[in-house]
């Protein structure tokens, strides 16, 4: 694991610059707190900051060469089946100098080229390059768990590349934001990829590979895509299957030269991941955090499952206070802006967490692939409505705008009226385009742009709505929301997260599950429910999920609305947005309009506070101490 940074000389009489891949690296210590390497030659330089976990000695030190002197490397991630893959290495007469997985995927792509990435089982994103050939390889899992950013820069001289944004665009050296980003930002609470908001900066989307030389084009490919396969009706065995599967990655994501612990909340998530791993590991040590107040925390309900499963849990509460003094620095470790709230406590959870282990285990996944989201629940009526003539849905939408907001009935009628592909962009919808529009000054283009050709996938793979719902969540919002949090507040602290339902296994049995064994009998994720049942217990299996919630609508009501009044006005955001519709929106959501729910507020202030730290430069990240 580490912050990897390279750059690439790809035009005529230049060199890269070494100077830079180690600045860039610096600005990632944070990912990497346990050493530092660069390697530079007449076309490339490559620098990491690594995080040793898998054989801490100096044998995984990087910039790594392969064996035969071919080949340079500089990798974050882990590769879960490094021992298996060093047993066939092995078998084939490559004499391995370590036990590190680093040296594994390298010397497995010196074998086997791009083709390496179909034995892969794990997270990373790395760049090898090769001294012969004289080619830049670069690629990102298969879900988008490990992040890899890259850019053309000095006038198109150079490429480069690094695990986060603000290695290559720092405070104060953004000038342009993209406005078709914001207004993506402003629809789905995160930039979708590969945009980004500072552009010419783009990221590598997840299951691609990047390839570039210097006398060449710079070309993405995709090496792999999910694909769901829902069986027409349950079967028997897959509380077994699942089991089987979910035990064997758990296992394999416990592999570690260092200690590991695990997140545990209140839902079958983490709790299912926290069993599995008490088998082999009683004396695991859990994290969760909340805060004081009803509602907004899962302690009490996390330490009744740590209590049952026999593991010890660590608690931490949040005050308004330190949200408030911790707030830009957790936006500015998220690189673009991403307004989903539970970033907030997963930042505390992930520093806690660092003070007693070097690597957690931890839940994503889980609701895309097991169908977990209470918005898949599509009552009988909405699915028999897709039936409806035009008339039939227009009566439904004129029925639901004379209720008002927030009665009972409302959002049955809207799920009746508006097909499934003109109302679903993800798990979160924030504004729609009527309300960007009046909110943003440039730009066009909706959310739809990016969501309409995964329905098109979804309508030729013939995926019945639940599984289409699965199939954008896990192309948009997995990637783009839940990773993202991941990895930025765990890596803040030099903390390694690992997801063991993102495992290639875990996913062939999830994408075969019908539609009866994710959202059946009132609940979700039924089929993991089930296949958990004997192991958990019945009151953590059957919980509903909360997700880390923040009483942040309640806050801003209350003792932080002057702060989120004055970090809206205060921030220079003029040229982007309509200050005056911003604000109204602020009026609205203080005055009780239930049309202004809370994350609209939200989104609004996060853009805000990173406006003032990548643009404006408001905090400095050195004196401030959250860069080194």
């Amino acid at each position: 694991m580490s912050g990897i940074a390279g750059c690439l000389a790809v035009a005529e009489g230049t060199r890269p610059d070494t100077d830079w891949a180690v600045r860039a690296a610096r600005r990632m210590a944070h990912r990497g707190p346990d050493d530092e390497g660069v390697f530079s030659d007449g076309a490339v330089a490559l620098a990491a900051r690594r995080l040793a976990v898998v054989d801490p000695s100096a044998g995984g030190h990087q910039p790594m060469r392969s064996a035969d002197g071919r080949f340079w490397m500089v990798y974050n991630g882990e590769i879960y089946n490094y021992a298996e893959l060093a047993q066939r290495l092995r078998a084939r007469g490559v004499q391995l100098r370590g036990g590190s997985d680093s040296e594994v995927l390298l010397e497995t792509y010196a074998a086997e080229g791009k083709d390496a990435l179909r034995r892969l089982r794990g997270m990373y994103a790395f760049a090898i390059w090769d001294t012969q050939n004289k080619e830049l390889f670069c690629a990102r899992d298969p879900f988008g768990i490990k992040p890899l950013y890259y850019t053309l820069a000095e006038g198109g001289r150079q490429l480069r590349f690094a695990s986060e944004r603000k290695a290559l665009t720092g405070p104060g050296e953004v000038s342009v934001i993209d406005p078709d980003a914001l207004r993506r930002y402003l629809s789905f609470q995160y930039v979708p990829a590969p945009a980004t908001m500072t552009p010419p900066v783009r990221l590598l989307p997840p299951g691609h590979f990047l390839t570039a030389t210097p006398d060449g084009p710079v070309d993405v490919f995709r090496y792999w895509r999910p694909i769901l396969h829902p069986a027409k009706s349950p079967s028997p065995d897959t509380p077994e299957r699942i089991l089987v599967a979910l035990r064997d990655s758990v296992a394999a994501h416990l592999r570690s030269d260092v200690p590991v612990g695990a997140f545990l909340s209140g839902g079958v998530d983490s709790a299912a991941i926290c069993a599995l791993a008490a088998e082999s590991r009683p004396g695991l040590l859990t994290f969760t955090a909340g805060f004081a107040r009803d509602g907004y925390s899962e302690i009490e309900q996390a330490q009744e499952t740590a209590t049952a499963l026999g593991v010890k849990s660590m608690p931490y509460v949040i005050t308004a206070s330190e949200f408030v003094t911790r707030l830009p620095q957790i936006i500015w470790h998220l690189d673009d802006p991403m307004a989903d709230a539970a970033a907030i406590p997963l930042w505390f959870i992930a520093r806690e967490a660092r003070r007693h282990v070097k690597v957690v285990l931890s839940g994503e996944g889980a609701d895309e692939l097991f169908g977990g989201y209470g918005v898949y629940y599509q009552p009988g009526v909405v699915r028999a409505a897709t039936r409806l003539p035009h008339w039939g849905r227009s009566s439904a939408g004129a029925m639901a705008a004379r209720i008002p907001p927030g009665q009972r009935g409302k959002g049955l009628l809207q799920r009746i009226a508006i097909p499934l592909r003109s109302r679903y962009i993800g798990n979160a919808h924030v504004f729609d385009t009527n309300e960007i529009d009046v909110l943003t000054r440039y730009g066009g283009g909706t959310a739809y742009d990016i969501t309409d050709p995964l329905f098109d996938q979804a309508a030729e793979a013939e995926l019945d709505d639940v599984a289409t719902m699965q199939f954008v969540d896990i192309n948009t919002w997995l990637p783009g929301d839940i990773l993202v949090k991941a990895d930025r507040a765990s890596m803040a602290h030099g903390l390694e997260l690992r997801s063991p339902f993102l495992d290639r296994e875990v996913m062939t049995v999830a994408s075969r599950l019908a539609r009866a064994e994710k959202t059946a009998a009132a609940t979700t994720k039924f089929a993991l429910r089930e296949a958990m049942g004997a192991l958990l217990p019945q009151v953590a299996a059957e919980r509903r999920k909360l997700g880390f919630p923040v009483p942040i609508g309640y806050w801003f009501r209350g003792e932080l609305s002057g702060y989120a009044e004055q970090v809206i006005r205060e921030a220079k955001t003029e040229e982007w947005l309509d200050k005056r519709a911003v604000i109204d929106v602020l009026r609205r959501f203080r005055s009780g309009d239930p049309e202004v729910p809370w994350r609209q507020v939200w989104a609004l202030v996060v853009f805000s506070i990173w406006h003032q730290v990548y643009v404006e430069r408001v905090y400095d990240p050195v004196a401030l101490g959250w860069q080194s």
